[in-house]
């Protein structure tokens, strides 16, 4: 996912019926940084995963978390892209490393995982207790 995991697509989705719900209640919450070869990017999730980051005016959903492996779904409103992603988190929660892939681009459906890339992940801070005013 280079500036594409993070670059991807049009509006977030909700998950299609039969998408596994969240199993595990981990607290995803917090700033992330988005790597890959090419490009870092910031996320700012809330605990259940779900969030934005500001290239192409992006956003990620979680759809599962479970026995350590993070899977969702990205889009950029900015770029008209969309996409899904699956991260293996480590045992403290604090790092992800895994993969990204499109599913559209515009108007044109791609199979899932068949472009994309790798990319790691590494919370830079937890969510705070009380939001700011």
């Amino acid at each position: 996912m280079s500036t594409a995991l993070l670059a991807a697509c049009t509006s977030v989705r909700a998950p299609a019926p039969g998408t596994p719900p969240i199993l595990d209640r981990s607290d995803l919450g917090g700033e992330w940084e988005w790597r890959d070869d090419a490009t870092a990017q910031r996320i700012v999730l809330d605990k259940n995963g779900n969030g934005t980051y500001p290239w192409q005016n992006g956003h990620i959903v979680t759809t599962s978390v479970a026995d350590g492996r993070w899977e969702g779904i990205w889009s950029q409103e900015g770029n008209d892209r969309e996409g899904g992603f699956e991260v293996l988190l480590t045992p403290n929660g604090s790092d992800a490393e895994g993969s990204w892939w499109y599913t559209r681009i515009g108007a044109r459906t791609i199979p899932a995982r068949e472009e994309g890339g790798n990319f790691r992940m590494k919370r830079l801070s937890a969510a705070t207790a009380h939001p700011a005013p």
